[in-house]
């Protein structure tokens, strides 16, 4: 018995010296008086890598664009078989653009669309150095997504050529998803509809993006997707009501065509400038003193804390 007295004193000696770091440790991390647990904790919070998020925003734009493309075109599939009114197209594209919002719009926003993108570096909710990698992700995933669909259907649903029995010719004829110019609509009608049809969309994005507009912005996936559909099916047979230089590109690429192309460029590029400066002149509220997230979130409902205005 006496033999093992100094040894388990020995051994809390050793396990006190192996403690001592520790302890001073936690002391140097301790809250000094009048200090803030919480300042503690940010100061403990890693920065997230800027090279990670772009990839991971990128991807998820990526996939986002591509999903538009392959489920939106496929609702566009008119056959002897199966025809479809004009408005069925463009119900699937608000209602695929719902989905997409509901499943990346937390990541990266779910733009989907280089104006939007545009239009949220102009406003400030998106830094300059994201925007090449939104846009490029973009096009990547339009012919993806547009590419996927030509393989996995049969050829006689998207073939952009038919043969003319009168005439025993193989004629060229517009293809499946492409946007083109009604013949009785001029080029500069077609480009002021373009233009204003876009100038809408960045209205709505930045009505939501508005912090004055946080209690309103519940379904906004669901809410968003139906603004698609209706202006989708007001200016859709005139010019296809594209508002997105994507969602063109990738049928135009595939079916070869390019007539007009520079209309679904040109229109909602300009489209993203008219409405975001016009909204960050007129309606913009002057920028106050940024709040602490926790008084943030206290000014927001349970059931909407989830919804972030980036949800676009």
């Amino acid at each position: 018995m006496q033999d093992t007295i100094p040894t388990n004193i020995e051994k809390g000696i050793r396990i006190s010296v192996l403690e001592l770091p520790k302890v001073f440790k936690k002391k140097e991390n301790a809250p000094k008086e009048g200090q803030d647990n919480s300042a503690i904790k940010k100061e403990n919070i890693k920065k997230p890598n800027i090279v990670q998020n772009m990839l991971i925003m990128g991807l998820s734009e990526l996939v986002g664009t591509a999903l538009l493309l392959f489920l939106g075109c496929m609702g566009c599939i008119n056959t002897d078989i199966m025809p479809i009114p004009h408005h069925i197209p463009a119900l699937s594209f608000g209602f695929t653009v719902m989905l997409i919002i509901q499943t990346f719009g937390h990541i990266s926003g779910a733009h989907l669309n280089p104006a939007v993108t545009i239009a949220s570096i102009v406003l400030g909710y998106v830094k300059p150095i994201f925007g090449p990698v939104y846009v490029i992700a973009q096009f990547i995933g339009s012919v993806i997504g547009f590419g996927m669909l030509k393989i996995l259907l049969p050829p006689e649903f998207t073939t952009n050529e038919i043969f003319n029995k009168t005439t025993n010719e193989t004629e060229h004829v517009v293809g499946l998803c492409s946007t083109v110019v009604h013949p009785r609509v001029s080029l500069m009608q077609a480009l002021a509809l373009e233009t204003i049809t876009t100038t809408i969309l960045i209205l709505v994005c930045a009505a939501v993006w508005d912090k004055r507009n946080a209690r309103n912005t519940d379904s906004v996936s669901l809410r968003f997707g139906l603004v698609i559909a209706t202006i989708a099916m007001t200016a859709g047979p005139y010019t296809g009501a594209s508002m997105n230089t994507v969602r063109t590109f990738g049928p135009a690429l595939f079916n070869n065509d390019w007539n007009y192309h520079w209309i679904y460029w040109v229109g909602p590029t300009l489209g993203a400038f008219v409405g975001s400066l016009f909204y960050k002149t007129i309606f913009d509220s002057p920028k106050q003193e940024e709040k602490n997230l926790d008084d943030i979130l206290e000014d927001v409902p349970l059931n909407e804390k989830c919804e972030r205005t980036n949800n676009i």
